[in-house]
């Protein structure tokens, strides 16, 4: 049996042993001094190949991360925060002269092409006024009536972003997230279109998905679960009529394999027993809270014998 190759990144495919063998590269190939002949520099020592190394790894660790972060349908609703929050959990490791706000700017230059002007002071910058529209322009005038009122907030607050961002960079930052989170909203459509069939809708959401790859240079099932990609496409199915248990197990399997769909079904299962052992338990016990309403309980003694009661009731049930 050969080797197992190396863990490789889900946008670039560069493995990390790849990235350790680049940073020694150059020093590989540099030539011995002749004799009584002198050196511009020293060969690193073997602390600081370590230290390039563990700045490499965390590098690759924080494009990992960036990539599942930005395929958040919130990613493009309040960016600085999410990568504050991804840059605080993912940095407490690194030495404390490691600027990780740089590695990951590094990151996203090389990954989008960013400008060459375009400083990741003035990129943080934006995006925390990214932020700050979304909470003006959305947050503040939750909660509303529809959907339809909420997605007419949504486009308000994507023209302010755009007008701060400019086009080009709004697409390559949160142009996938952007489309993760509209793509419910396609479905449902796609669901409550009574004249097309659901041959054609199943058509058109698998076009979806291929275009998101194609455009945004991304394998789905790398950063989104595929598990919710297989709900949405039980949705659009159920159109149809109702779908067996076996139906719908063959849709998450193709998804998102076997293991993974047997996971999710024994939670979803765990969940509806759970649901349905509570629903008894309220229904029980609103039944002996009226039985000893009428006995004659004061609402003080009620409130006395209550807790033995729940106690009682919750290991019945089950749900402690």
């Amino acid at each position: 049996m050969g080797a197992a190759s190396a863990p490789e990144h889900p946008v670039t495919g560069v493995s990390r042993s790849s990235q350790a063998r680049s940073l020694v590269a150059g020093e590989e190939g540099k030539t011995a001094p002749a004799a009584g002949g002198t050196t511009e520099a020293a060969a690193p020592d073997s602390r600081e190949l370590e230290a390039r190394l563990l700045v490499a790894q965390a590098r690759h660790r924080l494009g990992t991360a960036y990539e599942r972060a930005a395929a958040r349908g919130d990613f493009s609703l309040t960016p600085g925060r999410i990568l504050k929050s991804l840059l605080d959990r993912r940095c407490g490791a690194l030495r404390r002269d490691t600027d990780c706000h740089g590695l990951l700017f590094a990151y996203l230059k090389e990954r989008f092409a960013l400008p060459d002007d375009l400083t990741q002071e003035r990129l943080w910058s934006m995006l925390e006024r990214v932020d700050a529209e979304y909470d003006r322009l959305v947050v503040r005038h939750l909660p509303f009536a529809s959907d339809e009122a909420f997605l007419a907030a949504h486009e308000r607050f994507r023209e302010a972003r755009r007008d701060i961002l400019g086009p080009s960079l709004e697409r390559r930052l949160l142009g996938l997230s952007d489309e993760l989170f509209q793509l419910p909203y396609r479905v449902d459509r796609l669901v409550t279109d009574s004249h097309t069939p659901v041959e054609q809708k199943l058509a058109a959401y698998q076009e979806m998905l291929q275009r998101f790859e194609s455009e945004h240079g991304v394998r789905l099932a790398s950063v989104v679960e595929p598990v919710e990609l297989a709900k949405l496409e039980l949705r659009i199915r159920e159109t149809a009529g109702p779908l067996g248990p076996e139906q719908q197990r063959a849709v998450l399997e193709r998804h998102a394999g076997s293991e993974s769909t047997g996971r999710y079904l024994e939670h979803q299962q765990e969940q509806q027993d759970r649901s349905e052992r509570l629903n008894a338990f309220n229904q029980e016990r609103a039944r002996l809270l009226e039985q000893m309403t009428r006995s004659g309980l004061t609402p003080e003694q009620l409130r006395q014998w209550m807790p033995a009661v729940d106690q009682q009731l919750l290991v019945k049930y089950q749900l402690q």
